[in-house]
């Protein structure tokens, strides 16, 4: 094992890590994006790690149980001495890391892959990360997906100076309240808007009903539905990263281009070509900004189902026979990679097949115990609806009252599909 030496500015790089006051404890904001990372790679660990004198601490972390080791056996204390991406496909194949502890026992570290986080001066405070206990390897279009989620991680990490400089130019109580007021009236503008975007529920010739409910602040959350042709519909859920106007403006941008099908050469009908037009229309580069979505259409005549996923938490079916199914079709988020494309999936529906479509906001409760519903909690909560007069309304409840509070951490959307 070689422990990594310490770089040339360490005392600069440890005042600069000090002076972010962040606290040990995991925060949502930071494990929105390990989340994310998990999803997008399709690997059991992700993690931040802030390099401090003597040890790493994992401000958030998926996949790992422990929540600091030792710096002296600190992959990512090799990674902040470069400035390009650190990446280990096989960690018993590299002498810095073969008989290192971290790979010989728990986790048992097989890939590594780490980008540097820079404090506001430029200092390498730590990394954005994410680890295998198998070698894996990526192309370079899929390893430069890390460093903009880095750049998101680092973000936050800035968010306390920011703050210091808003609370410096708020120099009175009334102009704080005023820009306050003026905020709120654009955001619930922003909101009501995008709310009038949204379809008209149906009953005919199928039944299509949704709910969406916007969190405190503004976010990205979209859903809706489209007649392609008499007998074909449309029907997609999608959620762009962040929050704010800049979210929500994309969501909308989004929303028109699919029910005006405003994507050249692409058929509409084709779930697959759909996520790879927005994929190809809409890079990361361009919006700061990537989306998930849930895209599927459905044939009248012959009840085939055909969908494709970017991202996206699995559609759920309820079948006559009250068997929930989970409708995966494996894709990365859309605008990471330019050359992504992606695969269609397909069922044939039978009457009284209830399909539920939803956001992440869904199942990632608040409250005190910031609780996380599994897949295998919704396929519960849907087959209850599927009984019941009002069945979005007692999800929503149910929920709400699981929550502890009648607000949600992030928006939610839910769509139901209802075949006669």
């Amino acid at each position: 094992m070689q422990p990594a030496p310490l770089p040339f500015d360490e005392n600069e790089r440890i005042a600069a890590l000090r002076s972010l006051k962040v606290a040990d404890q995991s925060e949502e904001r930071f494990d929105r994006v390990t989340r994310l990372a998990v999803e997008i790679f399709q690997v059991p660990i992700a993690f931040v790690s802030l390099i401090d004198r003597d040890r790493q601490w994992f401000k958030s972390k998926v996949g790992l149980s422990v929540c600091e080791t030792a710096r002296d056996i600190s992959f990512c204390a090799h990674a902040i001495l470069g400035d390009d991406t650190l990446l280990v496909p096989d960690t018993l194949l590299d002498p810095r890391f073969a008989d290192n502890p971290l790979v010989t026992g728990e986790p048992h570290l097989r890939f590594y892959m780490g980008q540097p986080l820079r404090a506001a001066g430029g200092e390498k405070i730590g990394t954005l990360c994410i680890a295998d206990h198998q070698p894996r390897d990526f192309s370079p279009g899929q390893t430069g997906v890390l460093p903009r989620l880095a750049a998101l991680v680092e973000q936050e990490l800035r968010m306390g100076d920011l703050i210091d400089a808003q609370v410096k130019l708020l120099t009175t109580q009334t102009e704080l309240l005023a820009t306050q007021e003026r905020l709120q009236e654009e955001l619930h503008a922003a909101a009501t808007y995008l709310c009038s975007l949204l379809p008209t529920p149906i009953r005919e010739p199928l039944a299509v009903d949704w709910r969406y409910l916007p969190s405190e602040e503004l976010g990205g959350d979209c859903l809706g539905y489209h007649f392609l042709s008499e007998t074909r519909i449309a029907v997609y859920v999608l959620d762009v990263c962040g929050h704010g106007v800049g979210a929500a403006l994309l969501a909308v941008v989004l929303l028109n281009v699919l029910r005006s099908r405003g994507l050249n050469g692409v058929d509409f009908g084709d779930p697959a070509a759909v996520l790879t037009g927005l994929n190809r229309e809409f890079p990361m580069e361009n919006h700061g900004r990537f989306f998930t979505i849930w895209y599927g259409v459905v044939d009248l005549q012959t009840r085939q189902l055909t969908y494709s996923n970017a991202g996206h938490p699995p559609a759920i079916l309820i079948d006559a026979n009250d068997v929930a199914h989970q409708l995966w079709s494996r894709g990365i988020a859309t605008g990471c990679v330019a050359e992504t494309t992606y695969a269609n999936a397909s069922r044939v529906l039978m009457a009284g097949d209830v399909l539920y479509l939803y956001s992440d906001g869904l199942y990632e409760l608040g409250g005190v115990t910031r609780r996380t519903l599994s897949l295998l909690d919704l396929e519960d909560l849907f087959r209850r609806a599927t009984k019941v007069e009002r069945p979005l309304d007692d999800v929503l409840l149910e929920l709400q009252q699981l929550n502890g509070s009648g607000h949600f951490p992030d928006d939610v959307s839910v769509l139901e599909l209802r075949l006669p």
